[in-house]
């Protein structure tokens, strides 16, 4: 698994990984026992080789082909949305209104623990922001099914745009 190897990088340093315990606590342990402090270069770039592992591993779980239903099935099951939507584009429906936190996500097939449901985006990234349970929102690792569970948590994109319509029409009425 992509978490369990990026970890094994930093066994001869004395590091143990422990699958059962959250990916963040773990890599929260690394800093610790390597002594990186605040943004240094080895802090940032085992952050960023721990970001693509999250990314990894979130595929190496639930599949990355935005077309297959049984990738689907498994995250709808593991997301707790029942009964199973019959088609991809029902999956892709009732995923994207589920609010949850792609960490928690991944962590809960390790640490057993059920992955919470957030009634409503704001409810996610309060908690997101929180608990410092960000997932790294662009990588080159991204497949299908992972883009539709991304949300914006620091800038929110509600649907409105400022003034664009108004501008089109200003632009087609001096034609």
């Amino acid at each position: 698994a992509p978490l369990a190897t990026f970890f094994a990088g930093f066994a001869a340093a004395g590091f143990t990984y422990r699958p059962a315990t959250s990916a963040q606590k773990n890599f929260d342990r690394l800093c610790n026992a390597s002594g990186w402090v605040g943004n240094s270069p080895a802090r940032a770039n085992a952050r960023q080789g721990f970001k693509d592992a999250l990314v990894q591993q979130f595929n190496f779980l639930y599949g990355v082909d935005g077309n297959d239903l049984a990738a689907w099935h498994n995250l709808c099951n593991a997301i707790g949305i029942q009964p199973l939507p019959d088609t991809v584009e029902e999956c892709r429906t009732r995923i994207w209104d589920a609010h949850v936190n792609i960490v928690d996500l991944i962590d809960a097939v390790g640490t057993g623990r059920p992955v919470r449901q957030f009634r409503t985006l704001d409810e996610l990234a309060t908690y997101t922001k929180n608990k410092d349970r960000f997932f790294p929102k662009e990588n080159a690792y991204q497949g299908g099914l992972l883009k539709e569970l991304l949300r914006e948590i620091i800038n929110p994109y509600f649907g409105k745009r400022r003034n664009g319509s108004q501008k089109r029409k200003a632009r087609k009425a001096r034609k």
